[in-house]
């Protein structure tokens, strides 16, 4: 096969291509016994009309037939033996075809940009270190408290912090029932004075049995102008939130030996959580400085199909997110990112020769699927999968090329706390409101 390259416009590529007869007889070959199997003329049964007779009354069809099906295998072995990174087949063109000169045709494919990369090494990086501080740790011991909290019965009045368990029913004005609009055995939390509940200042001193009636300003009317809602409260159980002391027999009862032990095993979770958010945090800094320092075009073409792509899928699964030309306005400017970032990726990989084995990926699976515990079988049915195995490809992928401009850059670490965190976050939200 004879295979000629040119550029033809912007990022498009004009493939002209020339196979020999020898090359494609095995397959015209293997075309013409495909239908001596069907095909039936008079004077001869289904599947025994001889080659000869076949290749004189159907040979220019059945040829044609097999040169169309061999045109999109050749063409493909021509793009990977150029090595051309393409990103579609936009035409198939002047195509002939005789015993004499075999096969030839050009093809017009649509090319990823070429990219030249200038920075991706010796760069400066600050990298963010989140300190847990005490007070989190307590903070996160309550949090437990409360899911081991237990509800108890109060057989006197509603006080703060109480909870009513109520059948509400709306009311008019005068307390005339509304037909329809009965809610039995709702729950409802008196709130301490502080937070300004209109519900609480009613119902507080309220007792199991007793029958009050509220109301509670609604929503503004189409005039702007605030309206009441009326209900007929009546109390079925009060109940008390006990929270159990934080020793050491509250640590044994969530599994852990002393107060000490579980403290310290809290600060190691919260620990691990904000590392985690580190590098996540980190790794989108790196890409963005990757993006912003190696500039490049991309055609609209690969941005709309991708774009168009996103779009529907994010419609599909939230019918109603909108159009899905609103979605694609959304969508654009981080879709632009990402291809230009997958791009930068999978060139750095290619100077840097990043592979990932086949062994990297199966490791990869069983440590999913022994975290998974009883799902583990599933798990590894999943990932098994060819679509399942070329994202882990991917993903282990971007992991190395993360890890090796990292390697090759001066990274300074700055510790941060929740309060520098809350600062910041209020520095964006006022410029963002300017």
């Amino acid at each position: 096969m004879e295979v000629k390259v040119a550029d033809h416009e912007d990022f498009k590529k004009k493939v002209e291509i020339k196979v020999p007869y020898e090359e494609l007889s095995d397959k015209i070959n293997a075309k013409f016994q495909q239908y001596k199997k069907t095909i039936q003329l008079e004077g001869f049964r289904k599947g025994k009309v001889p080659l000869n007779l076949i290749k004189k009354v159907y040979g220019k069809q059945i040829e044609a037939e097999a040169i169309e099906d061999a045109i999109p295998e050749v063409l493909q072995k021509a793009i990977d033996q150029e090595k051309i990174k393409y990103f579609d087949i936009e035409s198939v063109k002047d195509v002939n075809f005789n015993e004499e000169n075999g096969l030839t045709f050009n093809a017009i494919v649509r090319v990823e940009p070429e990219i030249e990369l200038t920075k991706y090494k010796g760069l400066k990086f600050e990298k963010r270190v989140y300190q847990v501080s005490d007070a989190e740790v307590e903070e996160a011991l309550e949090n437990l408290r409360e899911q081991y909290a237990t509800m108890d019965n109060v057989e006197d009045e509603a006080k703060e912090g109480h909870f009513i368990v109520a059948d509400l029913q709306k009311t008019d004005e005068s307390g005339h029932p509304l037909i329809g609009e009965k809610y039995d055995n709702r729950y409802l939390q008196l709130r301490t004075k502080e937070d300004d509940d209109e519900v609480t200042e009613q119902l507080l001193g309220i007792k199991p049995g007793e029958t009050r009636q509220i109301k509670v300003q609604a929503p503004e009317n189409a005039e702007g102008e605030a309206d009441f809602d009326y209900f007929s409260v009546t109390v079925k159980e009060i109940k008390e939130k006990k929270l159990p002391e934080l020793d050491d027999e509250f640590a044994k009862d969530v599994g852990e030996e002393s107060l000490e032990s579980l403290t310290k095993k809290v600060r190691e979770q919260l620990e691990k959580q904000a590392a985690d958010n580190d590098n996540n945090h980190f790794e989108e800094i790196v890409i963005d400085k990757l993006v912003k320092e190696n500039p490049f075009e991309l055609p609209d073409f690969i941005v709309d199909s991708y774009v168009d792509d996103v779009a529907k899928e994010i419609k599909s699964r939230n019918p109603q997110e909108g159009s899905e030309e609103d979605i694609k306005k959304e969508i654009r400017s981080e879709a632009i990112r990402n291809l230009r970032w997958w791009m930068i990726r999978d060139k750095i990989s290619e100077m840097e020769d990043l592979k990932v084995e086949d062994k990297e990926i199966d490791d990869h699976i069983e440590e999913i699927a022994k975290k998974a515990g009883r799902e583990a079988p599933k798990i590894r049915r999943e990932y098994r999968t060819d679509k399942m195995r070329r994202q882990l490809r991917q993903e282990l992928l971007h992991k190395k090329v993360i890890d090796a401009i990292i390697n090759n850059s001066k990274v300074v670490e700055k510790i941060v706390t929740l309060e520098d965190l809350r600062k910041q976050a209020e520095i964006a939200e006022t410029i963002a409101a300017d």
